[in-house]
């Protein structure tokens, strides 16, 4: 989230409420997250607005060979596609004017830089000054992140017309991260309901999950985790494999509405906790692993990540003045 200005993103609300989210949201910067369960419905919308803006389209059917994957690369395409469309149109609109390039701007939160910057220009006379820091602006604006989930256990393999099993890259959940790998999007990845070694395996083969030698990582691991035991595990197995969590997103299985996560009842403010006080342990556990993977590989890992350190974050409500089993009020979040 730290790439971006706002400081929330838009979850995943099913397979299909929010299947078009970011074509609503991300030309005003703000993330949200699409469900890539359903590749049948993408077809459909992807053919709805490629109609709506003019766009090429053919239609990928049901059975062509590797379909699953070939219809998410289409849809996330067209997504991406049409969310620059929209920000290049909003970039082009004036300041001082009620449009969409000044709602981008006051959905903002209020401590944003950028968005103090924006009220210092509605306050300056016209002239060079006030042009220059106009353009300045306009440059700095960015979409949000056109980040996707996927459900790690819901991994079903598929069969042939033929009622041969296909092969095991062609498993529902293998074929979502391919057809999201092969992409051009610069995102995020979340990786919810449990781990999965073979699907975490599968990353491996996709150069673009690892870090440039800019030390950019093009598409992110984001773990939907329950505790800090769940991120230590999980953030393991990946470390192994020279693969690094961009971001922990604790879901607690009391405080999340939608599903049950068994636990041993502890709430999200004890949980938050434990995660505040141990979390330079994660990194202490994972670096040396992922560094060893780089050197095995050839690699050169950057120098300027080596201060990387996963960001830890909460999908839920938090309440800020409940007591955590005597440790006081708190106040304040990772």
């Amino acid at each position: 989230m730290k790439d971006y200005y706002h400081t929330f993103h838009i979850p995943v609300m099913g397979t299909g409420h929010s299947v078009d989210t970011p074509i609503r949201v991300a030309p005003f910067g703000i993330t949200s997250v699409i469900s890539l369960v359903d590749d049948l419905l993408f077809e459909k919308v992807r053919r709805y607005y490629s109609s709506k803006y003019g766009l090429l389209y053919s239609n990928i059917s049901r059975d062509e060979e590797d379909g699953r994957a070939r219809r998410i690369t289409a849809y996330l395409e067209t997504v991406r596609e049409i969310v620059q469309i929209k920000m290049e149109a909003i970039r082009k609109q004036p300041f001082f004017g009620m449009n969409d390039k000044s709602k981008y701007f006051e959905l903002l939160p209020d401590e944003s830089p950028l968005k103090n910057d924006y009220h210092q220009l509605l306050k300056m006379k016209a002239g060079l000054e006030r042009e220059a820091l106009a353009n300045d602006l306009t440059f700095r604006m960015k979409p949000g992140s056109i980040d996707v989930n996927i459900m790690a256990k819901l991994d079903k393999v598929n069969f042939e017309s033929n009622g041969h099993p296909s092969s095991d890259e062609s498993s529902d959940a293998k074929a979502a991260l391919r057809g999201y790998a092969q992409s051009g999007l610069r995102s995020s990845v979340v990786f919810s309901a449990g781990i999965n070694q073979g699907l975490f395996s599968y990353m491996t083969r996709f150069r673009d999950f690892y870090r440039a030698e800019t030390g950019e990582i093009k598409k992110r691991i984001i773990l939907k985790v329950s505790d800090f035991r769940s991120a230590l595990i999980q953030g393991k197995f990946l470390a192994k494999k020279g693969l690094e969590v961009y971001e922990f997103r604790i879901e607690s299985g009391l405080n999340c509405g939608g599903h049950l996560f068994p636990s041993n009842g502890n709430l999200l403010p004890c949980l938050l906790q434990e995660l505040k006080e141990k979390r330079e342990e994660l990194a202490a556990e994972f670096q040396p692993l992922v560094l060893k993977y780089y050197k095995n590989m050839g690699w050169t890992y950057p120098e300027s990540a080596l201060d990387h350190r996963p960001l830890i974050t909460v999908q839920g409500v938090l309440a800020t003045t409940e007591r955590c089993k005597g440790s006081g009020k708190i106040s304040a979040w990772i």
